[in-house]
């Protein structure tokens, strides 16, 4: 048999906030590198991240004459947390002053797979998940370790679609 080659992880994912798009299941090449659109692949630690489905809940809800307990996937639950890096200077330390307070909407648009240099085109297959922001958390400072700040993002489920295509 020959061997399948798996896809390794490393520098292989990229990973942008989108303040705006107009069709989350096929967000175009405009949008996703538009102003405003920021590109935290390398602000966020690798540490710690988390995003994408974290299971649903179960539906136990059988019939009055059901001999059984039967059960059946319900909606499903998404985790959208991470940390960031901070830096010594505003104008690099962009993750922080983007992400000010809770309540701010967007879009992480995430792909895997390819080098995060290469930027987003079209046939691009990510994922696309529209968000709320939490409250900026600053981290407890651990020696040896960069200063940094959490975040966990609020998934909203009519903007999210795991197997979207950059189009045109």
């Amino acid at each position: 048999m020959i061997p399948i080659p798996k896809m390794l992880s490393d520098a292989k994912r990229k990973l942008a906030f989108v303040p705006a798009l107009l069709v989350p299941s096929a967000p175009t090449v405009a949008e996703v590198t538009a102003t405003g659109a920021l590109d935290i692949s390398c602000l966020v630690k690798a540490n710690n991240f988390a995003l994408g489905a974290a299971g649903e809940d179960t539906v136990n809800d059988p019939a009055l004459c059901a001999r059984g307990n039967d059960s059946a996937p319900g909606r499903v639950n998404y985790t959208a947390s991470m940390e960031f890096f901070r830096w010594t200077t505003t104008v690099e330390d962009k993750a922080w002053t983007t992400f000010t307070e809770s309540g701010i909407g967007g879009f992480l648009v995430q792909r895997i797979g390819q080098d995060f240099e290469e930027p987003f085109a079209v046939g691009d297959e990510v994922q696309v998940y529209e968000v709320l922001t939490g409250t900026p958390r600053l981290l407890t400072p651990d020696g040896g370790r960069y200063e940094g700040f959490a975040l966990n993002f609020y998934v909203q489920s009519g903007g999210t679609d795991e197997r979207a295509v950059i189009a045109a």
